[in-house]
């Protein structure tokens, strides 16, 4: 074959390959094309606007189950309910609702206490009232003991209260959110059962407030959010300790403050001043007062009305291990004593009578009140209902005194345990 000839099959066959690649790429091209009309009629374009506009009225759709074509799939998932897309909108201002907050009064599960207890389970202490606890949204009591395997007693014999850890389980089930530590007690087996009492609460997810291990986590906030409403809590103690049982700046104890006017608890007013710009409801714990007397000292109504002038919303004392009446001071409540709930007492008839103070807040503060009667015996706390015959006569004996102790602030309570206004009956005029 020629040179000539050769040079021709080459032009030939090249032609013939570019032909068949410029048929291959036309055939793809046309079934995208109809694969492309067949997805557009099966699967219309759906669009941002078209997808809000079809959610029901108040239904939030989740990020997990949004599903979007991919025109959209840049958009970030919707989680939360949309009512415009445009720039200039606010978002929907957070649903904020009540909050039920159960409160117990002096609790130590300690000697004869921690033994029935361990004898008869952890939860022996707390189960007659362990629903309603549990039913609330915050449940807090005051601790008044440590925590702790560690440590001796530095307090006279039979007055150095210790709980052991494993006790803190019926905390946990009793639906116990949060506890007091500002008081006399906490720091009876000295400052390693103090440490020990933080550890164990924490490990426990149960928070603590009125001690720390410095001044500033002593003094310090515990904000617990609910239903949109954020709720401070925050402790101080006034009966008498050593010098050494009071946080420092660089050692662990109480927030101990003093007289009204004294430097410590002018501090602690300020810090009061600044807590009320971070929660929307500040509860003050106040340990201060006299041992068994139903009625509230000097020292307690001054301190307490000075904690809502700086910005408290309710102020709940103890101590006495008695009930004590009840005080509106500019609008906010003052409870000057919420007695014992699971604590050794002396007398039946002043230590055993106690409630669980069921308050009801909101955003605004403090909304309303209901009283649950309970009677201590038998190493535990008994819910008392009216006309059970459990503890005869216990029920109406407790709201009586409510009553007798809160009617002179204007406070009254139905045989429900409702706080209503009281109102003096009429004075009788005998005829001439």
């Amino acid at each position: 074959m020629s040179l000539l000839q050769r040079k021709w099959l080459v032009s030939v066959f090249f032609a013939a390959f570019l032909l068949a690649v410029i048929v291959g790429v036309s055939l793809r091209v046309g079934m995208r094309g109809e694969a492309g009309e067949q997805s557009l009629t099966t699967q219309p374009q759906t669009t941002v606007t078209d997808f809000l506009e079809s959610i029901p009225d108040n239904t939030v759709p989740m990020a997990n189950t949004v599903s979007l074509p991919p025109e959209t799939s840049a958009v970030p998932p919707v989680t939360g309910q949309v009512e415009t897309l445009s720039e200039d909108s606010e978002p929907a201002p957070e649903e904020s609702g009540t909050v039920r907050i159960c409160i117990g009064g002096d609790t130590s599960i300690n000697g004869e206490f921690a033994d029935f207890a361990a004898y008869k389970g952890v939860d022996y202490p707390w189960e007659e009232i362990s629903d309603v606890m549990n039913a609330a949204d915050i449940a807090v009591v005051n601790l008044e003991t440590c925590v702790s395997d560690r440590g001796v007693s530095e307090k006279r014999e039979g007055y150095g209260f210790r709980t052991p850890p494993e006790m803190l389980e019926g905390f946990v089930n009793a639906g116990i959110d949060a506890v007091n530590l500002a008081n006399n007690h906490t720091r009876d087996f000295g400052r390693d059962a103090l440490l020990d009492t933080f550890e164990n609460l924490g490990s426990r997810g149960i928070g603590y407030f009125g001690a720390g291990s410095d001044l500033g986590e002593a003094q310090g906030l515990l904000v617990i959010e609910k239903n949109g409403v954020k709720i401070g809590f925050t402790g101080a103690n006034r009966v008498y300790l050593p010098d050494d049982c009071a946080a420092g700046d660089s050692h662990a104890g109480i927030n101990q403050i003093g007289n009204v006017q004294s430097e410590r608890t002018l501090a602690y007013i300020e810090k009061l001043r600044e807590y009320d710009s971070m929660c929307d409801v500040l509860i003050v714990f106040l340990h201060a007062g006299e041992e068994e007397v139903f009625d509230a000292t000097d020292y307690q109504k001054t301190a307490s009305r000075s904690f809502i002038d700086a910005g408290a919303d309710i102020v709940v004392g103890g101590h006495s291990h008695t009930l004590q009446p009840i005080e509106f001071y500019s609008g906010k409540p003052i409870f000057y004593s919420i007695g014992n709930f699971i604590f050794w007492h002396v007398d039946d008839d002043i230590d055993g009578l106690t409630a669980i103070f069921d308050i009801t807040v909101d955003k605004s503060g403090f909304v309303g009140l209901k009283l649950h009667p309970l009677f201590i015996k038998n190493y535990k706390v008994y819910y008392l209902q009216d006309g059970d015959g459990k503890f005869k006569g216990r029920y109406g004996q407790i709201i009586k005194l409510v009553n007798d102790l809160c009617n002179p602030y204007g406070l009254a309570f139905d045989g429900e345990g409702n706080m209503t206004e009281y109102v003096a009956p009429p004075e009788s005029t005998e005829e001439e």
